[in-house]
């Protein structure tokens, strides 16, 4: 912007000082100066849409080499090289053509541009010497006016090669602004209550029809009712694409049902205000997400004001606290990004710790044994069964776990059983388990759980 501002003062300067010493070449230099905007506009628009076309065109080649240096590992063991190469070369054949059209066409613009360029200077030159013709200027005035007139072509220079960066900034800032004024239709901070709501935990699924907004034609939830009590251990189980994770994901309000109700606490989760919800809502991913940074931070993820002492007594709860406590450095060892320095089991019972550092009212585990060995499994789930199933106040903390592999989910109060987005079986193990012919009968045998 500065130098913009430059170039502007410099034509606006130079312009007045010329129609100081000679009026009539000011007035000329004004009107030729819209020769020289014009050229470098159509020269700048051109350059605009050449540079984006061959963005666009190279997006396919761009997007191949991310992929395949991301997955390096498997392209190299199932020795994919050559196709990636292959598929690069033909990725190019289409901008190389485009580009030879193109390259044509910008060069052609370039040579009208430059044509009005040169033509302006022409009738500039020209009338310089019809107004010495005429003695309506001396010679010294008209060179010294068309002289000053000259100095601001590095200037117009300057803008022609501005403009396209101005108008790509544009362009970038689109959809920046689109995303910006899209109107959000979960707001977090409302309705904005002055004090802290606290719940206990009941939770209640009311008639619930689910669909996810990026592919509205699959119904997820089919009219689906289910009633859990305050402080009880539930599982949810069934085949894949049930709508397990999707009742998660609706408790954290991720989204919004499109018919029903949930309830917490007999009050609609959508009364809440939304922060201060999650904020009592733990959650265990099936892949735990930690942070390039200290146990001790990613621990403090669940809350900031916790004390020395409250992280290592949630450590100890999700039976960790030994493991960290041999480390050279303690709760100061930097896990690296992802928490790449740690096995699954590790970053699992780290995941754990930092969710029961909220002291939540409600516990989601969301398959949070499914990617772990059997020692890693043994290992977290005696942390789930060993913790402390209490918050602040004193109320028993509800949990909630989503798990395919039963054998983590037998000493459950109750276990549901979803299919195609509906509750077909509720029970405890044993229950569920004396019907012969049911779906978690099936599904256990299917897993050889005795």
């Amino acid at each position: 912007m500065s130098v913009i501002v430059q170039c502007i003062s410099s034509i606006l300067i130079a312009t007045t000082v010329s129609m100081k010493v000679n009026w009539r070449m000011g007035l000329v230099a004004w009107a030729v100066k819209p020769c020289h905007f014009i050229g470098g506009m159509v020269q700048a628009k051109s350059a605009k849409g050449f540079s984006s076309d061959s963005a666009v065109a190279h997006s396919e080649l761009v997007s191949l080499a991310s992929e395949s240096t991301m997955n390096i590992k498997t392209v190299a063991a199932f020795c994919y090289e050559t196709q990636i190469l292959e598929k690069a070369k033909l990725y190019l054949t289409r901008p190389l053509r485009k580009g030879r059209a193109e390259s044509i066409k910008y060069g052609i613009i370039q040579g009208i541009s430059l044509c009005v360029w040169n033509v302006a200077h022409a009738v500039a030159l020209w009338y310089t010497t019809v107004l010495v013709d005429k003695n309506q200027a001396s010679f010294e005035d008209g060179i010294r006016s068309y002289q000053i007139f000259s100095l601001t072509v590095p200037s117009i220079t300057e803008l022609w090669t501005l403009i396209p960066t101005v108008l790509s900034a544009i362009g970038i800032l689109k959809p920046v602004f689109q995303s910006l004024d899209r109107c959000t239709e979960i707001v977090p901070d409302m309705p904005d209550n002055a004090s802290t709501e606290s719940i206990k935990g009941e939770i209640e699924f009311q008639n619930v029809q689910f669909r996810y907004p990026s592919r509205p034609e699959v119904l997820v939830l089919n009219n689906f009712s289910l009633q859990i009590e305050a402080g009880v251990k539930m599982a949810i189980v069934g085949p894949s694409g049930a709508g397990k994770s999707s009742i998660l994901a609706l408790l954290l309000r991720f989204y919004d049902v499109n018919e029903g109700k949930v309830l917490i606490d007999s009050k609609d989760i959508r009364d809440y205000n939304l922060r201060k919800l999650r904020a009592q809502i733990g959650l265990v991913q099936q892949e735990p997400l930690l942070f390039s940074c200290s146990i001790r931070n990613n621990i403090r993820y669940g809350s900031e004001k916790a004390s020395e002492s409250e992280i290592i007594e949630v450590s100890r709860e999700a039976n960790i606290h030994e493991f960290i406590s041999n480390l050279p450095n303690g709760y100061d060892t930097v896990l690296g990004e992802k928490g790449s320095q740690l096995s699954g089991g590790q970053k699992q019972r780290i995941a754990i710790a930092r969710a029961l550092l909220k002291r939540p009212a409600i516990m989601l585990l969301d398959e949070a044994t499914s990617a772990l060995d059997t020692e890693s499994e043994r290992a977290v789930v005696n942390a789930l069964e060993s913790m402390k199933l209490n918050n602040y106040g004193g109320t028993k903390m509800t949990q909630i776990t989503v798990a395919h592999r039963l054998s983590t989910v037998i000493n459950s109060d109750t276990i549901v059983v979803m299919d195609k987005g509906k509750l077909v079986e509720k029970g405890s193990h044993s229950t569920l388990m004396a019907e012969l012919d049911s779906v978690y009968s099936r599904l256990v045998r299917l897993q050889s759980v005795e």
